[in-house]
């Protein structure tokens, strides 16, 4: 079974009647829509919620959103699910839709009860861009007073060599004071495997982005040398490369302010909702 399928899997089985083990009940009325404790399970299950109480919330949050978008007239049309379905097929791996429908089939599905909840997730996305994406907005001032932030903030290139043992670290002091450069060290060295193939390379730091042992020692160090540090789970030899001014990236902190707003607009837009909507909790 194709990954992406699974998620539909088990959302579509909400709305089977495979529940004949379970005494069912109701747990909360949205809306006059009601939330069956069978219902409840399988959507912590599918969002790998493990607190019931959180799962129910979540999903009376869920229901809102689609009485909402109901109740403002918004309609998904045969040739938006048709589309959407396709892509969802394609992206999913398979290579027809007969194979996608075989698949279900297996699973005891029909290709009817997906597009059912392929239909309230696009139901959901136009609430949302009708009512929050669309009312944001992130000027080129915003996005200017965030470059000036990070030009203020210098930045250190930086690689490390990781060992436990301390005669070992000592060792490996004295091999790089003889003149061997310190990447190829660290590849043969270093007993932090997932840096030591790229010669010790940490990354571009800022002050304060380490733990303060290795903070520290970034920082009172010079470009272009190293130092012992002493951890409780080894030593470290910190090697700071070079220091930079951080280059700003308009695109990306356009994009990460974007995000920031539409969190939060997102949030306050469901707490407004949640404020005027009939709930009715029974677990």
């Amino acid at each position: 079974m194709k990954r992406l399928l699974v998620f539909f899997l088990v959302m579509v089985s909400l709305t089977l009647p495979s529940y004949a083990k379970i005494v069912d009940y109701i747990v909360a009325v949205v809306n006059g829509e009601p939330i069956l404790y069978s219902e409840l399970l399988d959507y912590a299950k599918t969002n790998r919620i493990n607190n019931l109480k959180a799962a129910r919330d979540s999903l009376i949050e869920r229901k809102i959103l689609l009485t909402e978008a109901k109740s403002e007239g918004l309609a998904v049309s045969d040739e938006e699910l048709n589309r959407a379905l396709e892509n969802f097929i394609k992206n999913s791996g398979f290579k027809s839709k007969e194979e996608f429908e075989k698949a279900l089939k297996k699973e005891g599905l029909t290709l009817e009860e997906v597009k059912e909840k392929l239909k309230e997730q696009l139901l959901v996305a136009k609430l949302i861009g009708r009512n929050v994406k669309s009312k944001i907005r992130v000027s080129d001032i915003e996005v200017e007073k965030v470059c000036k932030e990070k030009k203020k903030k210098p930045v250190r290139e930086v690689y490390y060599i990781y060992v436990k043992d301390k005669q070992k670290a000592n060792r490996i002091m004295e091999i790089l004071d003889s003149g061997i450069p310190f990447e190829k060290v660290a590849k043969e060295y270093s007993e932090d495997k997932a840096t030591a193939q790229n010669g010790g390379y940490l990354g571009k730091v800022t002050k304060g982005s380490l733990i303060k042992p290795l903070d520290i020692a970034v920082w009172s160090t010079k470009p272009k040398t190293y130092k012992l540090v002493e951890t409780k789970g080894g030593y470290y030899i910190i090697y700071v490369k070079k220091e930079e001014i951080e280059k700003c990236d308009k695109n990306r902190i356009r994009e990460e302010l974007y995000v920031k707003k539409f969190q939060k607009a997102l949030k306050d837009y469901i707490d407004s909702l949640k404020s005027k909507a009939s709930v009715k909790v029974y677990l």
